[in-house]
């Protein structure tokens, strides 16, 4: 089964440190190289591309990405910057976003299908919408405005957090376009991408996951 559970710099909540879509994996130096070497085997064309994002390792919070394109933020060094043009494919989009709020990934949920964004980025919309090539929806839902941190979603299926409303739950499931199902990840941590990154093939979950939780987001998301 693809599926691994580890620590990045000791903390399960890997999502912050990693970002993965069907193609490419993107993490900070020195983690540890097993976890590399797993993302590898998911999918026969999956590149491992190792790089800081604005001078940190919070690579996972600070981008998001769907199999169309990346946003990152505007304190993206130039040699980060190249590291990332000289990996992806010519017509992989890397959109600059520049805005008070830049932690993408905590405030983007998205797939190849839709993305959800939250308030904080209502302005920057269209701009987002033409980055991944996406309808886009501004939208708080489970008492939170951090969409990305909320949620983990791939092309096949959508785990939110289990204070969402059905009428939020409703909403996410069609702009996504997939069904939609709740958990948590790391023992009851409801700010599922904090805790886990996933694509159509393969996950990795922060070590503190239980295997109930494990379960019911890989039958979700249709990992097998």
């Amino acid at each position: 089964m693809p599926v691994k559970k580890d620590v990045v710099f000791g903390s399960s909540n890997i999502g912050v440190s990693l970002a993965m879509n069907n193609k490419y994996f993107i993490h900070p130096p020195k983690i540890n190289p097993n976890i590399i070497e797993f993302a590898k085997k998911i999918h026969p064309d999956m590149i491992s591309i190792e790089t800081f994002i604005g001078g940190g390792s919070v690579v996972g919070a600070l981008v998001v990405m769907n199999s169309h394109g990346i946003v990152v933020p505007s304190t993206i060094q130039e040699d980060e910057m190249e590291i990332l043009q000289s990996n992806f494919a010519k017509d992989f989009q890397i959109t600059v976003l520049e805005t008070e709020n830049n932690a993408f990934g905590n405030l983007i949920l998205c797939n190849d299908k839709g993305a959800i964004i939250s308030p904080k980025l209502g302005e920057a919309a269209e701009v987002i919408e033409n980055a991944l090539k996406v309808p886009v929806r501004v939208l708080e839902f489970a008492g939170s405005d951090l969409a990305g941190s909320c949620g983990l979603a791939n092309n096949h299926g959508v785990l939110v957090h289990p204070m969402v409303d059905e009428a939020s739950a409703q909403i996410i499931s069609d702009v996504l376009q997939v069904d939609i199902d709740v958990s948590t990840v790391n023992t009851g941590n409801p700010f599922l991408g904090g805790g886990a990154v996933v694509n159509d093939y393969g996950a990795i979950f922060g070590r503190d996951s239980t295997g109930p939780e494990i379960q019911r987001l890989l039958e979700i998301l249709q990992i097998d």
